[in-house]
């Protein structure tokens, strides 16, 4: 009797290791609650459609993506946790996320520890590719190369010289505040002003009536789609018309929608806008439209460049093996929404486009194009 339950138990174990076997395991950690909920939702609706189109087309590897999905709130010690149950539980053969760029920072170190390739395509602090982390990559510009590309056009663009800043207080923010000043600089311009909103304020009227007082002819932002909506409608109903200029939610559908008039002639500082021109972007709208009733955001534009770039690499790897995958992730050489996207040797992308967009009748439309050359 001991025997035949012994030969069951090796027998159920044996199914289960081939049932874990069937599929390949991604694991994602984004903010599905919190301050961005709204837009880590964005990314993973849109990972969700696109693995399902990876899927009916074969999947990788002859066997079917499956995606688990995590809630990191944006929170470090939330994302580790999210991160370490996605590993060690639910052995995922590699991490997309997280978003905000402290909890990405956390999130490493668990893919370091697991020896698993973790991806961002949203955080863009800069030190996160300076830790010599050799399971993390980076799939986005970060705010220095953004304010290299395009701080030296700001003048021009909106024909003035005065410049202040209103920045979320935390390492993007403040990245942005060190980053484009010097360009803006270089080109004539000068700040005039500098201040910082804490994640949990939506009321910014003492923020943007100092930022008044310092009369810019324009202001520099960055804030995701919440903060985006609120800024744009307060700044405008305490009667400044200058032109704002953001990192961030500006150009996105959401955004577009939920602010109203208050984003007319609003300019983005993007990674991603879906009105650019390219077959890839051209199927990625096309579907985005049908299956999710909306134009794409640059979060779902990192989604997509997340996604492939990752299954890309599984592919070439051969093997849903984490080292093999992380060693295919560093010979990347992927085409896709914005062009080419390489990884240096600390994992940080190059040779995408980057746009700076402005809003016209409600549209983002692409006034510049710049190419991230190799950091």
């Amino acid at each position: 009797m001991q025997s035949r339950l012994s030969v069951a138990v090796i027998a159920l174990a044996v199914a289960a290791s081939a049932a874990a076997q069937e599929t390949v395991k991604i694991g994602v950690v984004q903010p599905l609650t919190g301050p961005v909920a709204y837009d880590g939702n964005i990314y993973v609706n849109t990972v969700k459609m696109l693995v399902d189109d990876m899927n009916a087309k074969g999947g990788v590897l002859g066997k079917k993506i499956e995606l688990v999905v995590e809630d990191g709130a944006c929170n470090p010690a939330q994302s580790v946790n999210a991160a370490e149950k996605l590993v060690t539980r639910d052995k995922v053969v590699a991490l997309l996320g997280a978003f905000c760029s402290t909890s990405s920072a956390a999130m490493m170190e668990v893919a370091r520890k697991h020896k698993v390739p973790h991806l961002t395509a949203i955080s863009t602090a800069a030190q996160l590719t300076e830790q010599n982390n050799p399971y993390f990559f980076r799939a986005v510009a970060t705010t220095p190369m953004l304010g290299a590309a395009f701080g030296g056009e700001l003048p021009a663009a909106v024909k003035g010289k005065r410049f202040a800043f209103l920045v979320i207080n935390d390492d993007w923010g403040r990245s942005m505040v060190s980053s484009y000043p010097k360009p803006i600089e270089h080109a004539g311009g000068q700040i005039v002003g500098t201040e910082f909103f804490q994640s949990s304020d939506l009321q910014f009227l003492p923020y943007i009536t100092k930022i008044k007082a310092a009369n810019p002819d324009a202001i520099i932002l960055a804030a995701n789609t919440q903060h985006a909506v609120a800024l744009s409608k307060q700044i405008r109903e305490l009667g400044i018309t200058k032109p704002l200029i953001g990192e961030g939610s500006w150009t996105s559908d959401s955004y577009l929608k939920l602010a109203g008039p208050a984003a007319e002639g609003v300019y983005g500082l993007v990674e991603y806008v879906y009105t650019i021109k390219n077959p890839i972007n051209a199927a990625f709208v096309k579907m985005s439209r049908e299956k999710l009733k909306d134009n794409p955001s640059k979060f779902a534009g990192a989604a997509h460049n997340a996604i492939h770039i990752m299954v890309d690499a599984i592919r070439r790897a051969g093997a849903a093996d984490p080292e093999k995958i992380r060693a295919a992730l560093t010979k990347t050489d992927y085409h896709g929404l914005v062009g080419n996207i390489r990884f240096n040797e600390k994992n940080q992308a190059y040779g995408q486009d980057v746009y700076l967009a402005r809003v016209t009748h409600g549209v983002p439309e692409v006034v510049k194009t710049a190419k991230i050359a190799k950091p």
